[in-house]
């Protein structure tokens, strides 16, 4: 698949009356629509899909997808529009140019197709072309995709030979160079005779290598397209993915970089669990490697699960190993000095970048990449803003901020039972993890949870806690908390909330996404929005079962009724944690310890006045639990800034005076509307 933007000029004779113009803006938007959803039906047999996003009654610019291996120019495409509206004469359009034609990225092309959508103008079925062109491919959970177009449409021999000289290419480079423009060779696509494996020592020589290569192959026609799509942090659970395998097609007549060092291979043992990934991308890369080019990347000193498949691929393809080279000085300078910035270039003179090169005598691509790092990060500090020349590097705490997480957990007042619970759930997960370490296992179970509970019963906070705790433990990745509600999922527009959910999971990814009041979904105005989301839920939760926990919240009758109703959410929430309300002794000791963790000192007196505001309030219905403390606390806190302030005017303020509370601080407002209640009755 081949991706295009273009304009084109065109004259449209639809608003001709009698010869006079007629300016009918509703009628042209009409025609718009009708023609964009033709359009994106196909021309050419269907081959051939354009995308009108933005329009004049003079020209449109356009976006188009390919899909063959056959390059597109400006004259094919002006031949495909004259033979379309010939074919389609009610639109009326003659006088066709073609302009602007550039090769884009698939990223790009997205964004650009997507903000056409909103557009009223233009009728498209987004979702199903999104689902066609492989644009939902984009957005995937076990690797990282990159994109980029190869600057250079042609190159000559010489200079491919001169740049590979400059980029410390080895040997092997300029004998494949000698291959690839060899006068024999037939000009034109028709497949892929080889494919390559590039040994470098980092990613971005690697990456310049495959740059030239591309170029060299693009300039003799054994590609049509110059894009290349990057693949990179493979985890060991990308198998059976459809976002590789939709990757790999839609690059037919271009290139994939493949980077094999892995996410989590060790450096000098190969992870087992990264036989299914061997087996999968090896089994896809077979199914395309016609018409897609495959450059395999290998890092030197993390060559991950690269000697794996290489061995698996050789009797199937056709493989050319390339190797980073070296060179001299006085090369090694040259190259540093072309990749530093024109910024950094003038703050660093020649004598600075030699005395950074040290004593070696010769350099490969990668040393020079990392001395340019290196260069780049203190020029920023010592040079651009040198107001911070003299600030020393940061030194972490040798204290283990995460593991604050667990002794904040066992800190919390109450919740016996549920305590137990979670650390079962965290225990069971250490275990598994450990299995999955050691090739036991090669899913985890799926952790999603529902917490029931009124208010204020800590349901966010454990939530929370339970994040760091999973990261710490290296069941999560990040340890990242999203705490979302019906707001943030559900869209006022169709289309808009299935991309509102997955955005959530995708913010979530390595983390924890937490659904307050999740029974709301079915509720209010937009309940077939809501239900919407709710579809899309599940899917997201099956899809993200290894890298997002989902936690639903809200009150335990709404949410035994919600659940009731969604089958689909009820089989995959694995764990039911109720959170009770607190007792007036619990509220008490949370007091006192929201206050301890402030720097308060609380007396027995201010204890036990606050302990009986506690006795009564927790009679009644929906009184906020420990939201209740917090109010309490943060509205004495104010009362008793104004009491020192008044009693001191003048005076010293002792830390003693800061740190104590009076009785009297708390005749606060909270408090006054638990203390006289409205009675519904009679009047006599």
């Amino acid at each position: 698949m081949l991706f295009y933007k273009f304009q084109m000029d065109c004259y449209c004779a639809r608003n001709l009356i009698g010869g006079e113009v007629v300016e009918d803006r509703r009628a042209w938007r009409m025609q718009l629509g009708e023609l964009s959803a033709a359009l994106s039906e196909g021309i050419d047999g269907e081959k051939v899909r354009v995308f009108i996003h933005r329009a004049r009654q003079n020209y449109y610019q356009c976006l188009v997808a390919v899909d063959s291996c056959k390059e597109l120019t400006t004259t094919i495409l002006t031949t495909l529009f004259e033979n379309f509206f010939i074919d389609h004469d009610e639109f009326r359009i003659r006088n066709v140019r073609i302009k602007d034609l550039e090769e884009i990225t698939t990223f790009k092309f997205s964004k650009i197709f997507e903000r056409a959508n909103r557009s009223d103008n233009f009728n498209y079925d987004y979702y199903q072309i999104n689902q066609d062109l492989g644009l939902d491919s984009l957005d995937n959970r076990t690797f990282r995709l990159s994109e980029t177009i190869c600057p250079e449409k042609r190159l000559t021999f010489d200079k491919a030979t001169a740049r590979a000289e400059k980029l410390l290419a080895d040997e092997t480079f300029k004998e494949e160079f000698k291959r690839i423009y060899a006068k024999e060779n037939v000009h034109r696509f028709y497949g892929q005779p080889v494919h390559y494996k590039i040994i470098a020592g980092n990613t971005n020589a690697a990456l310049a290598l495959s740059n030239l290569l591309v170029a060299a192959l693009y300039t003799n026609k054994r590609l049509v397209s110059r894009r290349i799509n990057l693949i990179n942090n493979i985890s060991e659970n990308c198998y059976d993915e459809m976002d590789f395998e939709k990757i790999l097609e839609n690059a037919a007549g271009g290139t994939v970089i493949i980077e094999l060092s892995g996410e989590r291979v060790n450096n000098t043992q190969f992870a087992h669990a990264y036989e299914e990934v061997v087996n999968f991308i090896s089994e896809t890369v077979k199914r395309f490697q016609r018409n897609t080019l495959c450059i395999f990347v290998e890092l030197a000193d993390k060559p991950g699960f690269s000697p794996q498949l290489t061995a698996r691929l050789q009797d199937d393809l056709h493989i050319i190993e390339l190797h980073e080279g070296a060179g001299n000085r006085d090369t090694a300078l040259s190259y540093l000095k072309k990749l530093m910035t024109d910024d950094a270039s003038a703050l660093y003179t020649e004598e600075e970048l030699l005395e950074a090169m040290g004593d070696k005598l010769t350099f490969s691509a990668s040393d020079i990449y990392n001395i340019r790092e290196k260069l780049f990060n203190n020029s920023l500090k010592n040079k651009t803003y040198p107001a911070y020349r003299e600030v020393d590097r940061l030194i972490m705490d040798t204290e283990n901020k995460s593991n604050d997480a667990y002794s904040d957990f066992q800190e919390m007042v109450g919740l016996t039972e549920q305590k137990a619970l979670i650390e079962q759930i965290i225990a069971a997960h250490r275990v598994q993890k450990m299995r999955i370490d050691m090739n036991l296992d090669r899913q985890k179970a799926a952790l999603h949870m529902c917490f029931t509970g009124t208010p204020g019963t800590a349901k966010t906070t454990v939530a929370r806690l339970i994040a760091q705790i999973l990261a710490r433990d290296g069941v999560l990745k990040t340890g990242r908390f999203v705490e979302c509600g019906r707001a943030d999922l559900v869209a006022k527009y169709v289309g808009w909330t299935a991309k509102a959910v997955r955005s959530k999971f995708k913010e979530a990814r390595g983390g924890v996404l937490f659904i307050d009041e999740a029974y709301s979904l079915s509720d209010g105005d937009h309940a077939t929005f809501g239900e919407e989301a709710i579809n899309t839920i599940v899917q997201e939760m099956e899809n993200n079962r290894d890298n997002v926990i989902v936690i639903f919240a809200g009150y335990p009758d709404k949410m035994k009724y919600f659940l009731d109703h969604n089958e689909g959410l009820r089989s995959r929430i694995a764990f039911h944690i109720d959170f009770p309300d607190y007792t007036a002794d619990e509220l008490t000791d949370i007091f006192k310890l929201m206050a301890k963790k402030r720097g308060y000192k609380i007396s027995d007196d201010v204890a036990e006045y606050c302990k009986k505001i506690f006795k009564r309030v927790a009679k009644k219905k929906n009184f906020g639990n420990g939201r209740f403390v917090r109010n309490l606390l943060e509205q004495a806190w104010l009362k008793q800034a104004q009491r020192i302030i008044k009693e001191n005017e003048g005076g010293t303020v002792t830390k003693d005076d800061l740190i104590s509370f009076k009785i009297e601080d708390f005749d606060v407002n909270v408090d006054k509307k638990y203390k006289s209640e409205r009675k519904l009755g009679f009047v006599r």
